[in-house]
């Protein structure tokens, strides 16, 4: 089985992006496998900010709204039921620390119709695991931020917490363009919030004409984003779509405008069924990726660049 999933990995390592330089991060590595029936439709993955190898991941539109947290080995070891809450379609989690805690924000941001008026950012405290006992804990939620886009409806699976401007970023999926839209982290909860538009992102690649009359939804699609990261530095932003992560470094002084302008970075995925959820780990030096369809790989890039991303 092994043997098989790297031969696989080694083919789509070889894939040639000429005009795209190799991203500062080792190949994947298979961490583990996720078997488990209660995470067959993974689409978010965030890094616990109390505990190392730990991971809080979600299903789509879970019933009863709440996440799961898996080990390095893949294994389910907690349900947080986040109370009084109906999910309608979970795309993406990002993690965090403030004001000496550790929170969890859900973004319940899908909208494959486009017909949603609109969304909702959910904030909840991070348990710590080790304190709470018992597999099953729940939480009620800090706030919760209603929200619309500026310009109509739109899917977006894909969200993250820039926390030098205290503010939340969400990168559309469906759009002819992509494009990044920003709320404030901390908000009027109580009010309908308006999502202000940052940048149009031009530069993933597009599929061919051919590649969009393929059989295989990776080369129609493998352009689309499905998850976003930014570390806690807010100086590198990965964004993962069904084929590849790409990487985008912000120099100092410069805006994420400027950084979603360059040419990104490339991380060629192995072959997956559905590449969904992607974050970076509790020290932002490796990133973690799973997706739909069990069983479900946790894979590993781990860093291996040791310059200094201010420059």
């Amino acid at each position: 089985m092994k043997i098989g999933w790297l031969a696989l990995l080694l083919t789509a390592q070889c894939a040639s992006a000429a005009e795209h330089g190799a991203a500062p991060f080792a190949p994947a590595r298979l961490e583990a496998l996720i078997t488990d029936s209660r995470l067959d439709e993974i689409s978010g993955i965030a890094a616990s900010r109390l505990a190392d190898a730990v991971y809080w991941v979600h299903n789509d539109a879970p019933r009863p709204a709440s996440l799961h947290a898996i080990n390095g080995r893949g294994e389910r070891i907690a349900q947080l039921i986040v109370e009084g809450v109906r999910a309608v379609d979970w795309e993406d989690v990002a993690s965090f620390v403030k004001d000496g805690k550790s929170w969890l924000l859900i973004g319940d941001v899908g909208d494959n119709a486009g017909t949603r008026k609109d969304y909702e950012l959910i904030l909840i405290e991070e348990p710590d695991l080790q304190k709470s006992g018992g597999e099953t804990l729940s939480r009620k939620p800090e706030w919760r931020m209603r929200f619309r886009y500026p310009d109509g409806a739109h899917d977006c699976e894909a969200i993250a917490i820039d926390m030098k401007a205290h503010q939340v970023l969400l990168l559309s999926k469906r759009s002819s363009t992509p494009a990044v839209y920003a709320l404030p982290l901390a908000a009027n909860t109580e009010q309908m919030q308006v999502a202000r538009k940052l940048t149009e992102l031009r530069t993933l690649p597009q599929p061919t004409a051919s590649e969009r009359q393929a059989r295989f939804p990776s080369a129609r699609l493998g352009s689309l984003p499905t998850a976003m990261d930014v570390d806690v530095e807010s100086r590198r932003a990965i964004v993962l779509t069904y084929r590849d992560i790409w990487v985008f470094t912000r120099l100092k002084s410069e805006s994420w405008m400027q950084a979603f302008a360059r040419a990104p970075e490339r991380m060629p995925l192995p072959p997956m069924a559905q590449a969904e959820a992607l974050a970076f780990d509790r020290t932002g030096e490796s990133v973690l990726v799973s997706g739909e369809h069990l069983p479900a790989p946790l894979l590993r890039f781990d860093g291996n660049d040791n310059s200094d991303r201010g420059n």
